[in-house]
């Protein structure tokens, strides 16, 4: 049997997330929530909440099924993927993939840093340093389980080493920058908006990034690659 999607309400990002999840194996809401603890989080933040809520919907919506199992004498629900479901899926990872994004609130407060005060901006970017090394501790416990063949979805890790290459990766990347714009910050006081505007100069000439050299002078306009195909 196949569900008209287009008559069902509109899947989110977060949908297909627990689709592709349920593909793999069934599930109890309780352990997709760990699964988004250990590993989506870095990619796709989303509140606890949230996924016991979306997953009732694909229920609702015929694309999981549930089933009650017991451990002693509780039950728990386990959510399996439909005929339907993987359809949806499969319909899914054929279409365009959203624009790249990224959720990183210190960078908000470096924007308005003027509104605050330099200590204020530096305990917010410590704070920031202290998350990413406790992450890479938690990433090198993952890395041992895998290679002592216990890690989760084992038989999976040709996928799960390449999402691990990514995040261990941006979590150096963060923690090298961090490094650097504390340093940076640690002098503002010594420097007039002047200097620092000149040392500002000395930066942006030495981002690893090439110019375009069209000679316009117009305004850069974002990539189209940047306008959203859909909501998340």
């Amino acid at each position: 049997m196949s569900t008209d999607l287009s008559s069902t309400r509109r899947l989110t990002t977060t949908s297909y997330a627990l689709l592709a999840q349920l593909a793999l194996k069934p599930w109890s809401a309780y352990e997709l929530v760990q699964q988004r603890v250990r590993y989506f989080r870095y990619v796709w933040p989303r509140a606890e909440s949230a996924i016991y809520r979306e997953l009732k919907n694909l229920a609702d919506d015929g694309l999981a099924e549930t089933s009650q199992e017991h451990t002693g004498r509780r039950a728990r629900t386990v959510y399996t993927i439909t005929d339907d479901g993987l359809e949806a899926l499969r319909e899914w990872l054929g279409s365009p993939v959203a624009p790249f994004a990224m959720e990183f609130e210190v960078m908000l407060r470096l924007f308005v840093a003027p509104m605050g005060t330099r200590e204020q901006l530096m305990a917010s970017l410590e704070q920031v340093r202290v998350d990413a090394r406790e992450m890479l501790r938690f990433a090198g416990e993952v890395k041992r389980e895998y290679l002592e063949g216990i890690g989760a979805l084992q038989d999976m890790v040709y996928i799960r080493a390449l999402v691990m290459d990514f995040i261990i990766s941006m979590l150096h990347m963060v923690d090298d920058w961090v490094t650097r714009t504390l340093d940076e910050v640690s002098r503002w006081g010594d420097l007039s908006l002047e200097e620092r505007n000149a040392r500002g100069m000395e930066i942006v000439a030495g981002l690893p990034v090439e110019m375009p050299d069209d000679g316009s002078t117009e305004t850069p306009v974002a990539p189209e690659a940047q306008t959203p195909r859909r909501r998340s």
